[in-house]
């Protein structure tokens, strides 16, 4: 007896110990679910959070980006403007002082005048509109190889928040279709002078400054006329004005042509009240009245040299005869015949 209630003792207790451990195993296991799925949910909210900061760090970014190219962009467009207000400037000052028949002291300080106080404007107007901050001024002036351009450079420096820009730009600026106001500065003392769109008329002007300078045959400059407005001339090298028998210089003097020349005065220096100057500049002609009468001699017809201290003589260059009515030109000899292809005139 004592016997069998062991063994059913015994076999009690290892039932015990199966279901402690068959419990403790289905115990550890429900731990082990909630773990792992805790550390998955950990996981998952680590990772969310990863992926929402670098969104906005990547939305931040394009932000930045596209407000830098917008600031750019602005920028572009204010340097883009700079040329249009130098040559307006250049315009301006020459419209001036042939209203009022006076030159410039010092045309480059009066350029810098105007075009700063026009770079004023517009720095407020970007700022009005944009919310940027501009400051610039134009620091110089040079003269280049082309005579009819200038090189214009303007310090800028702008600022919008953390974005800052600071440059020395250079913009290209011509003087082509700008007026050519050497003979009314030359002869606002002299009665006759008149101008319409495109030339001067010298009527009695132009012979009596002459007379006062002591060229002969000043009389042959009345009723002249010569360009108004700057025009480059196309015929390149200009020996070639005397091609098909003048025909090209016609067309030169029909449309009041300016040429490179060494001797001429630059642009600038024309709103000086200067015919010549130091820098590499051009000149254009004065052209006398249609005439019957042939080899007359009388002052040089460039510009140059009749606005000049040295008046010297040229002789008469006919280009052109219709029906016994002569254009023409004095030119000297050996210099602006030569270098205009008119030898054989």
């Amino acid at each position: 007896m004592k016997i069998k209630n062991k063994n059913k003792e015994y076999e009690e207790n290892k039932k015990f110990q199966n279901n402690s451990i068959k419990k403790f195993f289905n115990d550890e296991k429900g731990n082990f679910s909630i773990i792992i799925t805790s550390l998955i949910l950990i996981g998952f909210l680590i990772l969310s959070i990863i992926i929402l900061n670098s969104a906005i760090s990547q939305e931040n970014e394009n932000n930045e980006i596209v407000s830098s190219n917008s600031y750019q962009y602005v920028l572009d467009d204010y340097i883009r403007n700079l040329p249009l207000i130098q040559h307006e400037a250049l315009e301006e000052l020459s419209e001036e002082l042939i209203e009022n028949k006076r030159p410039c002291l010092d045309s480059k300080r009066d350029l810098k005048e105007i075009i700063d106080g026009k770079l004023n404007e517009k720095n407020q107007e970007y700022y009005d509109n944009y919310h940027i901050q501009i400051n610039s001024s134009l620091i110089a002036i040079e003269n280049t190889s082309n005579p009819f351009s200038y090189k214009f450079k303007t310090h800028i420096f702008s600022v919008k928040g953390d974005y800052s820009f600071e440059r020395i730009v250079s913009s290209d600026v011509d003087c082509i279709g700008l007026k050519d106001p050497v003979p009314i500065l030359y002869l606002k003392d002299y009665h006759g002078l008149s101008y319409n769109e495109s030339s001067y008329n010298y009527g009695n002007s132009l012979s009596e400054f002459l007379r006062a300078n002591g060229v002969e045959n000043h009389s042959f400059y009345i009723d002249a006329n010569s360009p108004l407005i700057i025009r480059k001339c196309p015929y390149d090298p200009y020996k070639h004005h005397g091609d098909d028998n003048g025909k090209l210089m016609k067309n030169c003097r029909d449309n009041g042509y300016y040429h490179e020349s060494r001797d001429g005065a630059c642009y600038l220096c024309r709103l000086e009240g200067k015919s010549g100057c130091e820098h590499y500049g051009f000149e254009t002609f004065i052209n006398p009245q249609k005439t019957i009468e042939t080899g007359r001699v009388s002052a040089c017809g460039s510009d140059h040299v009749i606005f000049s201290d040295d008046i010297y003589p040229g002789v008469e260059v006919i280009y052109n005869d219709e029906d016994g009515l002569k254009e023409i030109l004095y030119l000297d000899p050996h210099g602006h015949k030569v270098k205009y292809g008119m030898s054989g005139f």
